[in-house]
């Protein structure tokens, strides 16, 4: 009876702590590992997790032939990459030093309780990266100081609608249209002529990129319920954000002006990566990552925007640029992660942010309210295939990073046979 309680304790330490990994933004694959792990560690077997995004089921077998089973519901996740990195090395500790069953949940909690930026600190750093997005988008100083403006606001509306629990859709249409009609009144006031620029800019706060990319990866992994699942969720919201742009332009009856094509007029390619350095360092902030961590997430950005500098000329077909620049990403968090057992996610998250496709997304919205089929049509493949090509460059490098971790268990051994002749076998 003693072990079946301990065991007990044991699930319930692994649902809760597979809940609070996916709400602080861990993708699916890292928490299923690390539940498994903590199971096999302690002596259960038949170990069967059943995970999506809204829901766990764990059950096992003791030692005695006793089975034991919980799960729990999963609230919308947020991104808290300092909360995930603690967690996910809690998971490791347990593993190792398997502290008695009865002390797991204080260590969860001492886990979880971890020192936060203030709400000022926040909105300064996606003043900050938003500025520096505007700047590549092709933002000029009026644009910048417009974008700046217009951030502060979303913030704190973001807040005010996040207090009462709205759902994500209905904060999604309100926080779009509220952006598309501060937009529009900059451009109506004289204050900036390029009103697309500043909505692209300012979208980037809410479109779900970092959730799609997510969603596409485990379609490709095998994650085929997720992955559905995800996507279904992720296309429900963006098309409450295109109901907040469609709703504010049909209101203004508005055409000029926001049709134009923007294009990227920072050309200057040193200038580029310093700022996209900045712009993913700030979404670090944004992403809750400690001060001493932020020039690794900017360095990651950087190199991303290295690898499209130099893969775009060479590779002119969209899927084969993004999927190389992700696959350097990828790595790169997977290097350091493997250097300092965090997850990948870590520096994942910020290294994507010149990946993520907020222009694309907008003019394809621009051209189904415009009825523009061409240009509609056009961008919207180019947004899928720049999200296809992230999602096929993170499972290239999960599978290479899988491997490599598979070799690190195994010792390349000489052996030498009878005729004088010798081989190599992999010995564990």
């Amino acid at each position: 009876m003693q072990k079946k309680q301990k065991s007990e304790l044991v699930l319930e330490f692994c649902v809760e702590l597979s809940r609070r990994m996916i709400v602080s933004g861990a993708n699916l694959e890292r928490v299923q590992l690390a539940a498994e792990r903590i199971c096999h560690a302690y002596g259960l077997t038949d170990v069967s997790l059943f995970l999506l995004s809204n829901n766990i089921s764990l059950s096992a077998m003791d030692s005695e032939g006793q089975f034991a089973a919980r799960q729990c519901t999963i609230p919308p996740a947020g991104i808290h990459l300092e909360r995930l990195k603690k967690l996910n090395r809690l998971s490791y500790t347990v593993v190792s030093e398997k502290p008695e069953p009865e002390r797991l949940y204080r260590l969860l909690n001492e886990a979880s309780r971890v020192k936060d930026y203030p709400d000022w600190a926040v909105l300064l750093a996606q003043i900050g990266a938003l500025s520096c997005l505007c700047l590549i988008f092709g933002g000029g100083t009026s644009e910048i100081l417009s974008v700046m403006l217009v951030t502060g606001v979303l913030h704190y509306v973001m807040i005010l609608m996040a207090k009462p629990g709205l759902d994500r859709v209905v904060t999604n249409a309100a926080t779009m249209w509220l952006a598309t009609v501060a937009a529009i009144l900059v451009m109506q006031t004289g204050i900036s002529a390029n009103a697309p620029v500043i909505l692209i800019t300012v979208s980037m706060l809410v479109i779900p990129g970092i959730p799609l990319v997510n969603s596409v990866r485990n379609l490709l992994c095998g994650n085929e319920m997720n992955g559905i699942l995800q996507l279904a969720k992720v296309l429900i919201e963006t098309l409450s954000l295109a109901m907040g742009i469609y709703l504010a332009l049909w209101m203004f009856g508005l055409k000029a002006g926001m049709s134009h094509a923007v294009v990227t007029t920072l050309s200057d390619p040193i200038l580029l990566v310093i700022v996209s350095f900045i712009a993913s360092a700030s979404f670090g902030v944004v992403f809750r990552i400690p001060v001493h961590d932020l020039w690794r997430a900017g360095l990651g950005g950087a190199l991303t925007r290295v690898a499209l500098l130099l893969l775009a000329p060479r590779f002119p077909e969209r899927l084969v640029y993004v999927s190389a620049a992700a696959l350097i990403a990828a790595l790169y968090a997977e290097l350091l992660a493997t250097l300092r057992k965090d997850p990948s996610t870590y520096f994942v998250y910020p290294s994507i942010v010149p990946l993520i496709p907020g222009d694309l997304f907008y003019y394809s919205l621009v051209g189904i309210y415009l009825g523009d089929a061409q240009m509609a049509a056009s961008n919207a493949k180019n947004c899928l295939l720049t999200l296809l090509g992230m999602s096929i460059g993170f499972v290239l490098s999960s599978i290479i990073a899988h491997y490599i971790r598979k070799m690190r268990h195994f010792k390349l051994v000489k052996h030498k046979k009878n005729g004088g002749t010798s081989s190599w076998h992999w010995y564990i």
